[in-house]
């Protein structure tokens, strides 16, 4: 028992320093409940707190940005963040063992990158990137976030209890969402959303996180019960069987190969091959730990970022669909527009 407590005491003086590995400052916070992430956050250097708006400021040598909380009833939280990283940040949760460890965790990511192009038109050029995760309680897990990144996050929290009440015991949710909580094998699940389905509720959390001098409860209540419709309704329509689980040091590596990609959209895909070398993976484990991450394959990862930067570009410039085609590395201009076509439904030509 004593040594347990001093093993526990070690865990949680984590909070109070940084470790630098892998090319990461790693920050830890506590975090069995949101009010012990919100208490631990306010403990971390260069905070500044507005208890009537709920927001915690900070601007370090690592991040600057804010971060709202609101407690929508007993067991039920929402919080949002807006954050400019200024280094390679991995925040990673620790967990006080002699207290209770019950909250769900649901969060939207919003992010964009932005990286330097090889063609004398571009200074940069940006990649955004929008995805779902769910964490149940207690989970150990890391969450990377790249230098110059911003991102957005509109997160849920909620208990065990609430979500017996609420979801497991309601008549209307399916045998799928069900399974989600209740498959002890399940811990995390990450997926890309569809934007378009996520469009309304992410404008309207952002409207009132953003323009109201204190949180509206009522107007926050009901977003997050439409949150909750909506991630429900998307697990729908994929396999929640299949949770990933890495190692944080094969999560991180996994991370890092995602913005290798994105920072190389405007030349060909590199290859399995070349990606293995250069960060020291089996191909097949790169394989299966990609799609088990992003829900899809490194090519066509790749692929759809590709295209998505085609179809801005075609939209800010008056080009032809074979200079654009070569820039991103095609040399088959029909081969281009196939992709094009898969990705948006239309073919470049239709743009113009």
């Amino acid at each position: 028992m004593v040594l347990e407590r001093i093993n526990n005491w070690f865990n949680l003086s984590k909070q109070y320093f940084f470790t630098y590995k892998e090319g990461f400052f790693n920050l830890s916070f506590l975090a069995n409940s949101p009010d012990m992430i919100v208490k631990s956050c306010i403990k971390m250097p260069f905070m500044k707190v507005d208890e009537e708006r709920q927001m915690l400021y900070s601007d370090t040598p690592f991040v600057k940005g804010e971060f709202s909380y609101v407690e929508l009833e007993p067991g039920l939280w929402i919080m949002n963040s807006t954050m400019l990283y200024k280094n390679n940040v991995s925040y990673r949760p620790i967990y006080d063992k002699m207290l209770e460890s019950n909250y769900y965790c649901v969060t939207i990511s919003l992010v964009e990158n932005k990286f330097n192009a090889d063609f004398y038109e571009f200074d940069n050029y940006k990649v955004e990137s929008h995805s779902i995760t769910f964490v149940k309680p207690a989970t150990d897990f890391l969450f990377c976030h790249f230098k110059g990144s911003k991102e957005k996050m509109y997160i849920l929290y909620f208990s065990e209890t609430w979500a017996k009440n609420n979801i497991m015991n309601s008549p209307s949710i399916s045998i799928g969402v069900k399974n989600l909580f209740s498959n002890k094998s399940i811990e995390v699940l990450n997926y890309i959303y569809d934007k378009k389905e996520f469009s309304g509720l992410i404008r309207n959390l952002s409207y009132y996180f953003n323009n109201s001098p204190k949180p509206n409860l009522l107007e926050l209540k009901k977003i997050t019960y439409h949150f909750f419709d909506l991630f429900f309704s998307s697990l729908e329509k994929r396999d929640t069987r299949e949770s990933f689980k890495l190692s944080l040091k094969e999560q991180m590596k996994i991370e890092k190969i995602e913005h290798f990609l994105k920072g190389n959209l405007y030349n060909k895909f590199p290859g399995i091959e070349i990606i293995s070398d250069k960060f020291n993976i089996a191909p097949s484990t790169l394989k299966r730990s990609f799609k088990l991450v992003y829900g899809t394959s490194v090519f066509k990862y790749f692929q759809n970022k590709q295209m998505d930067l085609a179809l801005d570009y075609f939209k800010s410039h008056d080009t032809m669909v074979k200079d654009v085609s070569q820039i991103f590395g095609y040399e088959n201009v029909s081969k281009f527009s196939s992709a094009f076509q898969k990705r948006h439904n239309m073919l470049p030509s239709e743009i113009k």
